[in-house]
């Protein structure tokens, strides 16, 4: 077994059969506030660990991959591994296009392609559409290419999808079809638990062997939102937005020394939106168990 990725939830190793095993971490994302960690799984940097996270992020991929395959979606899932964090996967090549402009400073390639799934106005849809009112209803899929280590991911346009050679349009249209079954299949699964399903992310990939495009990675809290408490009306629309979810609209700032003189002087940065809910379950370490709890994981 030969380790070929470190990632910051997880470690990706190849058996020599082949395959490859996914070892989960209990390593969490969010940020620092006050010195402390405020776990988020909307966020990319590493902020601290939630003792049995791994575990449980790895039973609940396990039971989506599934019964995704049940309901006629393919995945990269083999069997569970050795201990109850570790996955057995077949090996997929990412989704990306090669980098064509190594010749012009910046130029990459593009690799890793995931859809996200939105049934809510919330993270960065609203940041990105600030008109919208925050907890009401969507149901919106977007293609992202992965970003590098401590870069955003790329918001992509569908038909750059196919006009840079990384699906073509009928894969396209086939998987933006599969994310919006699994949204359905997994609204549906935490509506029964007394849950409500926000937003998530998959990634795909080619199957080695027959080239198809299927589901891999994972499916786990760090990759999905949800929330309790939450109140709908008939429309879908969350009744208790206003008592839940908070914005803001902040310009940040750094303090530089004066070139001309010793002072510190502070220099205006960029605007920004932020949104947050605090009813979200998946990222904080009670809500963790409690919804490993609901799937009896």
């Amino acid at each position: 077994m030969t380790l070929i990725y470190r990632g910051k939830t997880k470690d990706v190793f190849a058996l020599t059969n082949g395959n490859l095993e996914f070892h989960f971490k209990d390593d969490a994302t969010g940020y620092i506030s006050d010195g402390k960690p405020v776990f988020n799984s909307g966020y990319d940097k590493v902020v601290g660990q939630i003792p049995g996270k791994g575990e449980i992020s790895c039973k609940f991929t396990r039971y989506f991959f599934e019964l995704f395959e049940r309901e006629g979606i393919p995945t990269d899932f083999v069997e569970m591994g050795s201990r109850p964090n570790i996955m057995v996967v077949r090996p997929a090549k990412l989704l990306g296009a090669a980098n064509q402009a190594k010749d012009f400073k910046g130029s990459d390639e593009i690799y890793g392609l995931e859809t996200v799934f939105r049934n809510e106005v919330m993270g960065s849809w609203w940041r990105r559409y600030p008109s919208s009112i925050p907890g009401n209803k969507l149901d919106i899929v977007e293609f992202y290419a992965k970003g590098r280590a401590g870069e955003p991911d790329i918001l992509m346009v569908d038909n750059a999808l196919v006009s840079l050679g990384m699906m073509n349009e009928e894969e396209m249209e086939t998987t933006k079809k599969r994310t919006e079954k699994i949204a359905d299949i997994m609204r549906t699964e935490f509506l029964s638990r007394g849950f409500h399903f926000v937003d998530g992310k998959v990634e795909w990939g080619r199957d080695s062997e027959s080239g198809n495009i299927v589901l891999i990675d994972d499916l786990s809290p760090d990759t999905f939102r949800v929330c309790e408490g939450y109140d709908l009306d008939k429309n879908g629309n969350c009744r208790v937005n206003a008592q839940c979810i908070t914005t803001d609209y902040r310009q940040t700032s750094n303090f530089v020394r004066c070139s001309n003189c010793f002072e510190f002087v502070e220099v205006q940065g960029d605007v920004k939106r932020l949104i947050e809910a605090k009813n979200i379950l998946s990222a904080d370490p009670a809500g963790l168990r409690k919804l490993a709890g609901a799937f009896n994981l």
